[in-house]
């Protein structure tokens, strides 16, 4: 990706990430680079529910997502992960404890 061409998308991108931060069910959305590919940028998103995403990819925002994919040198890889459940601490203080 050239400069040029990287300098839009990420400018897109953040004008794309605040409106998206506030949707109803949104948790969590944000770009990341790769510190040793520049052209590699990731994109996290979590949702409360499969219907807030599913609204999310039907809304103008996903649209401008989808077409800055097109500026990408190579096909994005896009996966959607549904978790059943979420642990912190405690999950690993569980499995330190048990010797």
């Amino acid at each position: 990706m050239t400069a040029k061409r990287r300098e839009t998308f990420l400018n897109s991108a953040s004008l794309i990430a605040g409106p998206t931060k506030v949707q109803p069910g949104c948790i969590s959305y944000g770009f990341f680079k790769s510190l040793d590919d520049p052209d590699t940028v990731l994109l996290v998103e979590e949702w409360e529910s499969r219907e807030s995403l599913e609204h999310h990819i039907k809304s103008d925002a996903y649209r401008i997502i989808l077409s800055l994919m097109d500026l990408c040198n190579e096909p994005p890889e896009i996966k959607i992960d549904t978790i059943s459940k979420t642990e912190g601490m405690e999950a690993i203080e569980a499995v330190i404890s048990r010797k």
